[in-house]
Formats: structure tokens, C-alpha cells, sequence
């Protein structure tokens, strides 16, 4: 039985690195080099789960990938682009793992584990690395050390009132509040249930980041979280714990107002609007929708041509990528599928918490967006099957 316990925690430890290394983003210098380090992790996962699964390819996996293969090879004549390669092994992961987690309990336990040690990590890093900032005043570069290979961007941040952006161990504060959502939806649809002690904690190291986009998001979480606890509660609670959270917020605002981080803030956008994130967004949307038409069939390929004219694309969010490159109607039968998918697998609480994927600058080919669609396809495929069986 200790042998048992043993080898369980050794491969969730095996799990956890390389979904460190196979998952979260990083710059080695080149293209090339981050590929092929978050490649070979994510081989081991895939080789892994391969063995779980009694050495079997899903017939599923077999036709969800065959699909995606044709879509691409049209867009690869229509433009290419580098990034068909990352997204090829992200379908190739999901495949091998999404029917292990369905057919093997163990190995769904075991990364769901994994998963779940990848985000407390995660958090942790964060509230440490601001914790040292604020005692010594000096920025302990933890993704350098995870990450000896690449380079943090947050040292060299300009500071507002000795304000420093953290990013933990990911290379900067926005990768860090947008991966988080990935990774928070993976883990809850894989328990099917809001985890809103994590979300909370996840939630409040958004905000240490300083990511204008995380601080935003972080509060919709924690609004969203305390909603769907009081509504759970008998009414007398409900009303006592309303008026308590009206008290609250306005003690808050009255001493958030003036405070650095809204000053930052609010800097933050103002500058922004003009140049950088935001004012990319605008330029994005206004030149995406002039140009509608053009990627409403089929999407412009692996190099499109919208990226003439916006200098940062991901900026304007996933949903508008994968329209970009994949084309208006193959995303609206996806965000259909996930929708329904999602209402009928999991819990509405867990569908909403996950929305602002949709807005972040996540790329269209990280394994963790497709692993997150083929589980909700694959998994109402064989709720599916065993209704049809048990009728």
C-alpha cells in the first residue's frame, strides 16, 4: 500500500513538470528552442497517458484529429506561418491524453493533482515574490531560476509610487493573469465543481501583479465567487451577508480611490489607449471588422494578412485569433460546442468563471485551449454512448 502511495505521488510529481515545462510559457532564446523544450515535455505526457490508456487510440481521437489535419492543410495553402507547428503537437497531446483521462481513473487523478500543484505553485510564487519585494525592496527573479533558459520581464518595469509589476514564476504579470484562467478552467472541469477558495487566492495574486487585464478579471472572479455563495445560503444570510458586502464596498472604494493601485491603474489605461495593449485591441477590432467578410468561411491562415496592418494581433483576444486564422464560422460552431457542451458536463458557475478565456491574449495553438475543447467534446461523446447503452 505505501508502494502504491509512492509511485501515485511520483508520477504526479512526473506530471507536474512537464506540464511546468510543456505548458507554461517561456523564451529560450529562440523560436526553435522553446518549441522543442515544450515538445519533449509534452511527449513524456503524451507517451504517458499513451500507457494509461492500455496502448489504445481513440477512434474519437483519431477523427477529431483527422478533422483538424484537413481544416489546417487548406490554411496552410492559403498562408503559412510557423505557428502551424506548436499547434500540430497541441492536437497530438490532446488526443493521446483527453481518452486517458476518461478511461483511466488514475491517471485522471494524477493530473488532475498535477494540475492542481501547477496553480497553488503558481500563486504561491506570486505572494512570495511580492513578499520579498515589499521586505527587502529587491525583485527575487523566480522565473529565471524555474526557467534558467529565459528571461523575466519584469526587472526592468517602469515603477509608479514604488510599484513593481510580479509575475511569480512566469515571465510576466499579463502571461501570468492570463494562464491562470487556463488553467483554473482545466482543473474545475475536471472536479466539476467551482473551486472558489482557489479562485479567491488566484484572484487576489492577480492583483498583486498589477495586470491591468488581471486586475480587471480578478474582480469579475471574486464578485462572480462571493454571488454564487450567497446564493446558496437561507435568506436571512443572504440579506445580512448583502448588506455587509454593500458596506464593504463602499469602505473600499473610498480607500481604493486614491490609492497607487488605481492610480496606476487608471495610468495604466490612459496610456494604453494611445499606445501598447489597448490602443492595439481598438486597432485590431477596427481593422477586423472592415476586413469581416475575408474570414468569415475560412480564416486567413497561419499568416494573415490582418498582421500587416496590427502589430500585436493577440492582443485583441483568443476568440478573435481563432476567427482570424481559422475563419468566423469553424469559431462560432466551436464556441456553440463549448457552450452547450460545457452546461451539459459541468456546472453554469464553472462556464462563467471561465469567459474571460475568451478575452485573453492566450495563443490559439496552446495545448491547454485544445485540451479544454476535446475534453468537452470527448467527454459528452461518451456521456452520450453510455446513456445510449444504459437505455
Amino acid at each position: 500500500m505505501m508502494t502504491k502511495t509512492l509511485s501515485t505521488k511520483i508520477k504526479i510529481l512526473f506530471l507536474f513538470i512537464s506540464l511546468l515545462y510543456g505548458f507554461v510559457p517561456f523564451e529560450a532564446s529562440s523560436f526553435d528552442k522553446s518549441f522543442q523544450i515544450h515538445t519533449f515535455f509534452l511527449i513524456l505526457i503524451m507517451l504517458y497517458a499513451f500507457y494509461s490508456n492500455n496502448f489504445k487510440i481513440s477512434k474519437y481521437s483519431a477523427i477529431f484529429f483527422t478533422t483538424m489535419i484537413f481544416i489546417m492543410s487548406i490554411l496552410f495553402f492559403i498562408s503559412y506561418g510557423r505557428s502551424i507547428y506548436p499547434l500540430v503537437v497541441s492536437l497530438l497531446f490532446v488526443s493521446f491524453v483527453t481518452p486517458a483521462i476518461y478511461n483511466n481513473p488514475s491517471f485522471k487523478y494524477q493530473f488532475t493533482q498535477a494540475l492542481l500543484i501547477l496553480i497553488i505553485t503558481s500563486v504561491f510564487m506570486v505572494f512570495l515574490q511580492t513578499f520579498i519585494f515589499f521586505m527587502t525592496n529587491n525583485i527575487l527573479l523566480i522565473h529565471e531560476f524555474v526557467f534558467p533558459f529565459s528571461q523575466a520581464r519584469i526587472g526592468e518595469e517602469v515603477q509608479y509610487n514604488n510599484l513593481t509589476r510580479m509575475g511569480g514564476m512566469y515571465i510576466e504579470p499579463g502571461t501570468y493573469s492570463n494562464y491562470m484562467f487556463i488553467l483554473l478552467t482545466l482543473y474545475m472541469l475536471l472536479k466539476k465543481k467551482l473551486a472558489s477558495t482557489l479562485i479567491f487566492f488566484t484572484a487576489i495574486s492577480m492583483i498583486l501583479t498589477y495586470s491591468l487585464w488581471g486586475m480587471i478579471f480578478a474582480g469579475y472572479l471574486l464578485v462572480l465567487v462571493s454571488f454564487v455563495n450567497i446564493i446558496k445560503l437561507p435568506w436571512k444570510s443572504k440579506l445580512f451577508l448583502l448588506i455587509a458586502l454593500i458596506f464593504i464596498a463602499l469602505y473600499g472604494i473610498s480607500t481604493l480611490k486614491n490609492s497607487d493601485m488605481v492610480q496606476f491603474g487608471i495610468e495604466k489605461m490612459t496610456r494604453n489607449s494611445q499606445e501598447g495593449s489597448t490602443a492595439s485591441k481598438k486597432q485590431a477590432y477596427e481593422v477586423y471588422l472592415n476586413t469581416f467578410e475575408d474570414f468569415f468561411i475560412i480564416g486567413d491562415g497561419f499568416a494573415p494578412k490582418i498582421r500587416n496592418e496590427v502589430s500585436n494581433i493577440q492582443d485583441a483576444g483568443l476568440l478573435l485569433n481563432i476567427s482570424v486564422v481559422f475563419g468566423v464560422i469553424f469559431t462560432l460552431i466551436l464556441l456553440a460546442m463549448y457552450i452547450t457542451f460545457f452546461l451539459i458536463l459541468a456546472d453554469y458557475t464553472i462556464l462563467l468563471a471561465s469567459v474571460p478565456l475568451f478575452l485573453s491574449k492566450l495563443f490559439y495553438w496552446d495545448p491547454g485551449i485544445w485540451l479544454l475543447f476535446f475534453m468537452l467534446i470527448y467527454g459528452y461523446i461518451v456521456r452520450n454512448t453510455s446513456n445510449k447503452e444504459n437505455n
